[in-house]
């Protein structure tokens, strides 16, 4: 059984879930990944002692008054996304870290880890808030990463009075680098700037299409959109039919199957997509 609740809060409404000792979930109004990995069988107990714990805990964070103790968590994960989780709660209050600076701590501690492979354990967090995400950045400063959205995350990191000046909201790409090689060998008209190359064949595969489009592991690249199907490399690695918000909220398994009945995963990006080249073929 699986216990329920809603709180209130200055971000709208949380929601909790607890076994009846401790909490195995805090999630964000639309956070993606809501109630992963919970039993289909629920109960709602806003009088649990645990939750009466956590709204203590969570009234005083957002009035930043002194904390009080944890309630006892037991998020579920892999041994690894639980390491992970574990160093987050070792990040301080008002301070940030990196990808890469705990992917250091957990090479350091014996543990074979990539910055991708912790920014999908950072962002399957089901403790929001408490186990504190948010306060991972990217090692530029740029605010990625987060299942509650950027703005979420911005106002978390301004509450605890982190210096926002010194980091950014990444722009993403847009599809233009990704025009097919018919589209580069048009003559350009009068005034234009003169056609781009053909496009390099990648050596890794896309993980929608399959054709080896990606020119790094698809666990090391970061919002990468493949050139053939338009799929985005999502970092959070959500599995296949988990939704993926890289891709407006479809799931991997519905992007293979657009792409074979489209030839991309939209059709409104077919325009942009091209033919894989022979060398790219799965």
């Amino acid at each position: 059984m699986t216990y329920l609740t809603k709180l209130a809060s200055p971000m709208g409404p949380l929601s909790l879930a607890s076994d009846g000792d401790s909490i195995l979930g805090l999630w964000l109004e639309g956070q993606k990944y809501f109630a992963a990995g919970l039993e289909a069988e629920t109960e709602e107990r806003p009088d649990l002692p645990v939750f009466l714990q956590a709204s203590a805990w969570l009234d005083a964070y957002f009035e930043k008054r002194n904390l009080p103790p944890l309630p006892p968590l037991a998020p579920k994960g892999s041994a690894f996304r639980q390491r992970v989780w574990k160093l987050l709660l070792e990040i301080p209050f008002g301070e940030t870290a990196t990808y890469g600076g705990l992917t250091e701590k957990l090479k350091a501690s014996g543990v074979s880890a990539s910055p991708q492979a912790v920014g999908g354990a950072v962002g399957h967090n089901p403790i929001s808030i408490i186990i504190p995400c948010h306060r991972v950045v990217g090692s530029d400063g740029s605010l990625t990463g987060y299942a509650g959205g950027v703005k979420k995350k911005r106002f978390l990191l301004e509450l605890e009075g982190v210096d926002l000046s010194r980091l950014y909201t990444p722009k993403r790409e847009t599809a233009r680098m990704f025009l097919p090689t018919a589209v580069h060998e048009r003559a350009p008209a009068p005034g234009q700037m003169p056609p781009e190359p053909p496009p390099a064949p990648g050596k890794f595969p896309c993980p929608c299409c399959g054709c080896k489009t990606f020119p790094v592991p698809k666990e090391d690249a970061l919002a990468y959109i493949c050139p053939v199907c338009l799929w985005e490399n999502d970092v959070f690695d959500p599995g296949e039919d988990q939704p993926s918000d890289e891709n407006r909220g479809m799931t991997l398994a519905e992007g293979r199957e657009a792409y074979k009945k489209l030839g991309a995963v939209r059709e409104e990006f077919l325009k942009y997509a091209r033919k894989p080249l022979p060398e790219e073929l799965p």
